[in-house]
């Protein structure tokens, strides 16, 4: 059993814990956030043993063997780091941290630690992501890469109307590249490794980028990643090569649906992810921790550390630079 401490109290916490429900082998021991009323509903919601104000209680916990880091993306630099010096193993939410140096940092950290620090992003551990890497040679060479990740964001309207949550909010490192950009980030470089240039031209809006075309250039393809929270398209992501193309209709967080399709072949269709999206992501986190697996921890925050360095050098490009 993997007893859980978890920092935070928003939207996505609700769906960690019911996905590592799901998965099975985890017990939520407790909870930190500022806002008492709320977490006085989740330990009741969702059995928690209890809750606290301070995290250092939360860290201090001998009967806790892993951190949850469900808070804006500006602040998982400080608790990663405070819950590794704690001597706590570390699961990361999208993005991993709004500057590549704190990732750096934290990586080294970890290991340092022999601890496993671990970004939770859903499409690195699905079946279908898999079966795309196995498809990916027989697509013949690379030509074009087509992403599409845009959801209008019920945040938006609040944010026109002068109300500013952590999503858009330039202090919090929130925008449509961190929040959205980075799954299809993840799709590509997961896939192709990283790229030799990187461009972002953005929708800015007091500081952030409400919705954006990333181009990942290279050496003989180019990958069109388009994210935003302003506006809503269907969702895809599409691969092209000279002998055949790789299609999914859902995001690149999901992919429920894979299309191989031949020029001169019928396509063949998976649907692989018998399970919810969040589900893989905290099964293999279970499987890295009950084998104390730190070489498979250690490549993925390689991974996690290329994905960290091309979201900063977007950014820049388009003149997003975040505060340490």
């Amino acid at each position: 059993m993997i007893n859980i401490g978890i920092v935070g109290s928003g939207f996505i916490v609700p769906i960690f814990i019911e996905a590592v429900n799901n998965v099975g082998g985890y017990h939520i021991r407790g909870i930190m956030a500022r806002k008492e009323e709320v977490l006085s509903q989740l330990k009741e919601k969702h059995s928690i043993d209890y809750y606290t104000l301070d995290y250092k209680e939360l860290f201090n916990d001998p009967k806790i063997d892993a951190i949850y880091l469900g808070v804006p993306n500006s602040d998982h630099y400080f608790y990663a780091k405070e819950a590794l010096l704690a001597n706590k193993h570390v699961i990361v939410e999208k993005p991993f941290c709004h500057k590549y140096k704190h990732a750096k940092e934290i990586v080294e950290l970890a290991k340092e630690k022999n601890l496993i620090v671990y970004e939770a992003i859903t499409n690195q551990s699905l079946p279908n992501y898999q079966k795309i890497k196995e498809l990916l040679p027989k697509i013949g060479d690379i030509k074009l890469l087509d992403l599409n990740f845009s959801q209008y964001s019920s945040r938006y309207d609040k944010f026109k109307s002068g109300i500013t949550l952590p999503a858009f909010d330039f202090k919090k490192a929130g925008g449509a590249l961190m929040d959205l950009g980075v799954y299809n980030i993840h799709f590509v470089i997961g896939l192709f490794g990283r790229p030799k240039k990187v461009h972002y031209f953005a929708n800015i809006e007091k500081g952030v980028d409400t919705s954006g075309v990333l181009i990942m250039s290279y050496p003989t393809f180019e990958a069109v990643c388009i994210s935003a929270k302003d506006c809503k398209s269907p969702l895809h992501v599409l691969i092209q090569g000279d002998k055949a193309y790789i299609q999914s209709t859902e995001s690149s967080s999901q992919l429920d649906t894979v299309i191989y399709k031949p020029n001169k072949e019928d396509g063949v269709e998976y649907k692989l992810n018998t399970e919810d999206g969040y589900f893989y992501e905290f099964d293999e986190f279970k499987r890295i921790f009950n084998n104390k697996d730190l070489e498979t921890a250690q490549k993925l925050n390689a991974h996690t550390l290329v994905v960290n360095e091309v979201l900063e050098e977007a950014l820049a490009t388009a003149g997003i630079i975040f505060e340490d």
